[in-house]
């Protein structure tokens, strides 16, 4: 298959201390990786250099390697040229955020002067671990100076985190020329309402649908799930008791505790939900949650019978969507149950037009051979600059996905409808009437996939596994 030009970018890096003393300058590391990039038919794109900069240096610091990325992100290049390992990272932390950056757009380096390091071969794998891991010594070093740091920085009050991180009711405010935790003024107003309706009611949701109405923002079932949990709110954090100003006192904050331990709601055994993790809503596209009751069927023998249905808790719990419907599971396996045939002869029809098309496609396929030729002539064309770059990487990327379909027979994936037809063939009603309900749960999951409900809440159809 004829080798597809490169755009490459060289990245150099040399320290004032290293120019000095060794004489790496960046002259001679760009004039090496030039004449590599000419040898091994790449282009060269960009030059990006950090003078002066360790390999140590804080990532946000070193603008060439930002440079670099916007250019990877923006799909201009192919291939990053340094000369060695250390001229790019010594920081493992830093070295991975780039690399998940390079990984999300394709785009591979070279240490050409360090053949055996590369992410493309188990003992390149090997070589690299082995230079990052020295590296991670450092960090880890490091990192236990941060550590003792933030200890003494607790203990003596100060904050350590940024404003965004504040917990509801604080802000970032200079007490004694110490930035320190603080009272928000804006908040405030909340936080304490928070815990007075909830002490008062008793009620979690009750108390976030009030603070929701009382001042008109969106206030989660989460976010005072964790304000009721958060020993913040009587000034703790670690084992600085008066780290903050306190918005409860220990007592009230012990009461909430057992309050708010009390209200947890256990969910009673006996209930089996068929279609857990099988249907969404139609509004916001949550996964519907299984809930349900049970009631005495016979006053005599107490005999109850238990009712399960779904329901949408961003609606139910959060109020954040308005689809506050509580679907039947006996409505749903009703359906299931007198429309499965139907629906499983609409997917045998689906399954058999999807092949017939990939047939005509096929057909309409040429040569590898032919493929390639036009390949060389593109190739071609470029070297005497008769194209541009952004139609030739455009027309080669589509050629080589012409060519990969060619060379390589994919065939079109679908489930072995043995099972299914097994199911269908006999008197699968019968069967489905002797299961247990772990046994029809179980039945359900091993056919269907997903269960499509309208904004009506009728079941609008089923897909199959």
């Amino acid at each position: 298959m004829p080798e597809k030009f490169q755009r490459c970018a060289i990245y150099i890096r040399v320290s004032t201390t290293e120019q000095m003393m060794h004489g790496k300058s960046l002259q001679a590391q760009r004039e090496f990786l030039s004449k590599y990039a000419e040898d091994h038919n790449m282009s060269v794109v960009g030059v990006f250099a950090d003078e002066g900069k360790t390999a140590r240096k804080e990532l946000k610091k070193r603008k060439a390697i930002h440079s670099l990325l916007d250019s990877v992100k923006a799909g201009e290049i192919d291939v990053i040229l340094f000369w060695k390992m250390d001229r790019w990272f010594r920081s493992v932390s830093d070295f991975y955020k780039v690399q998940d950056i390079l990984d999300l757009h394709d785009v591979k380096w070279i240490a050409v002067a360090e053949p055996s390091i590369n992410m493309d071969t188990r003992e390149g794998r090997l070589n690299l671990n082995i230079l990052l891991s020295i590296g991670q010594n450092e960090v880890d070093t490091t990192s236990e100076r941060i550590k003792f740091t933030n200890a003494n920085m607790i203990e003596n009050g100060r904050v350590i985190f940024s404003e965004n991180n504040m917990p509801t009711g604080y802000m970032i405010g200079i007490v004694d020329g110490i930035k320190r935790m603080v009272k928000n003024p804006e908040e405030e107003p909340i936080v304490n309402e928070v815990f007075r309706y909830f002490l008062t009611h008793h009620k979690k949701r009750a108390t976030m649908l009030h603070i929701q109405e009382m001042f008109g923002i969106d206030f989660s079932y989460s976010q005072l799930r964790t304000m009721l949990s958060s020993e913040f709110y009587i000034g703790k954090y670690r084992n600085n008791t008066n780290y903050c100003p306190a918005y409860l006192t220990l007592d009230k904050w012990n009461e909430i505790q057992r309050i708010s331990n009390r209200n947890i709601r256990i969910t009673p055994s006996g209930r089996v939900y068929f279609f857990s993790g099988m249907i969404r809503c139609p509004k916001c596209g949550q996964l519907l949650c299984g809930t349900g009751c049970s009631s005495i069927i016979n006053r005599k023998t107490k005999e109850k019978r238990t009712y399960c249905y779904y329901r949408c808790n961003r609606a139910s719990m959060d109020s954040l969507c308005s689809y506050r419907h509580r679907i039947s599971q006996n409505l749903i396996e009703k359906y299931l149950l007198d429309n499965l045939e139907t629906e499983y002869e609409k997917y045998q029809i689906s399954l058999k037009k999807a092949s017939e098309k990939a047939e005509k496609q096929k057909k309409k396929q040429r040569t590898a051979a032919s493929v390639k030729r036009e390949m060389n002539n593109l190739n071609l064309m470029f070297q005497k600059e008769r194209i541009t770059w952004d139609y030739y990487d455009k027309e080669y990327t589509r050629l080589e996905k012409e060519l990969s379909s060619l060379d390589v027979v994919v065939p079109i994936v679908t489930r072995s409808l043995s099972y299914l037809n097994s199911i269908f063939q006999g008197d699968f009603h019968t069967m489905y009437n002797q299961l247990d309900d772990s046994g029809k749960q179980d039945f359900w999951r091993s056919i269907i996939k997903q269960i499509i409900i309208d904004d009506n809440n009728n079941v609008a159809g089923i897909d199959f596994l």
